[in-house]
């Protein structure tokens, strides 16, 4: 099975607030991203817009969400529908009614967040359009003042919310549980529980860069996919973010960057799906945000496709025309008790080939 290629959908007009609006610009963005070849998108809840009471979720917000995934069909988009949006684009979103309440531990938290999730699901639950469902944005973000597995209960009951929706579900962990043995959501827990493996799987924010330099750092997805490969036994990887700044880079063009990348990440055995970080840039009528979000779209903000998402879409439509070979890869001993850290990263990256990285494998 070939595997799938789409973007993070940031629409272009009003951010994720277009869920607070009456436009119908979700269909130019949707258009768009599709005449460029993509097959998916992966669209953001935005927690407090959502559910701005505990007790009661937005029919209305719903209704937006149930829209946009009618735009996604009319344009042959399947749709991945993040829920729990309380870490997004570098911004901490959690609505104001969480208070001082661990939204990962205190039971009245939980259950708030069971309740939107299972209205999430059941609001989507049947539609053409709908690929899956991802309970979180990296909520282990939010998460460092807990221990290993600590989140692993929450995380748990926002799955089993999730399959209301009767189709797959993750829980969109950032690269953390792939390299640290501590992390709050495991990669133990994530093989099991998950039907998608989801990787994110950024150059800079994994240390890559800083580590193994620009020459090498193209390869991280490969690199996190392997180790979750190692841990999920056989079950679909999806690299569900990547992407890469300008701001990042000093010897290598991004667009040169971005297509080793993809073509790397195509080549890796049982990839399901690459999902690029992301469609458009955020608008600079929005203040706020960090530097770096404003320009990691492959659309700017007024609507013309970037150089970058030039490049992109001619490496998806040559992939779609002769799909990568799943290479044959040599294998590299994760040893019993280490972690998959940057440590061991700098070995495996110093063992990789040209066409796809050394397997893992843990020393049983």
């Amino acid at each position: 099975m070939n595997a799938r290629y789409g973007v993070n959908y940031l629409p272009r007009e009003n951010w994720w607030y277009a869920w607070a609006e009456d436009d119908d610009t979700f269909a130019d963005d949707l258009h768009q991203i599709a005449a460029l070849g993509f097959d998916h998108v992966r669209v953001q809840c935005l927690w407090p817009l959502f559910q701005p009471s505990p007790s009661w979720v937005s029919p209305r917000a719903l209704r937006r969400l149930v829209h946009l995934l009618d735009r996604a069909a009319e344009n042959g988009l399947d749709v991945c529908v993040t829920v729990l949006d309380g870490w997004l684009s570098g911004f901490d979103f959690r609505p104001c009614w969480l208070k001082d309440a661990d939204p990962f531990t205190d039971a009245e938290a939980v259950s708030a967040a069971e309740l939107l999730v299972g209205e999430v699901a059941r609001a989507v639950e049947g539609h053409p359009a709908l690929w899956c469902v991802d309970v979180a944005n990296e909520p282990n973000v939010l998460m460092r003042h807990l221990k290993a597995g600590g989140g692993e209960p929450w995380a748990a009951r926002m799955l089993r919310a999730a399959r209301a929706a009767r189709v797959p579900v993750t829980v969109g962990v950032d690269h953390v549980p792939w390299m640290d043995d501590e992390a709050p959501i495991g990669r133990a827990f994530l093989a099991d529980a998950c039907d998608l493996i989801p990787v994110h799987a950024w150059p800079y924010f994994t240390g890559a860069l800083a580590r193994v330099g620009e020459e090498r750092a193209w390869a991280v997805p490969d690199y996190l996919a392997q180790i979750a490969r190692a841990a999920s036994a056989g079950k679909p990887v999806w690299i569900q973010e990547v992407g890469v700044s300008p701001r990042w880079l000093t010897d290598v063009t991004v667009e040169d960057f971005a297509e080793r990348m993809v073509r790397r990440a195509a080549a890796i055995p049982g990839l399901a799906a690459v999902t690029w970080w992301a469609s458009h840039d955020i608008s600079r009528r929005f203040t706020g945000f960090d530097e770096l979000e404003y320009g990691l779209g492959l659309i700017d903000a007024e609507g013309r496709t970037k150089p970058i998402g030039a490049r992109v879409a001619e490496v998806v439509a040559q992939l779609r025309e002769r799909p990568a070979e799943p290479a044959a890869v040599a294998e590299i001993v994760l040893p019993a008790g280490r972690a998959p850290d940057l440590d061991f990263a700098e070995e495996w990256f110093a063992r990789m080939g040209t066409i796809v990285g050394p397997a893992v494998r843990s020393a049983s």
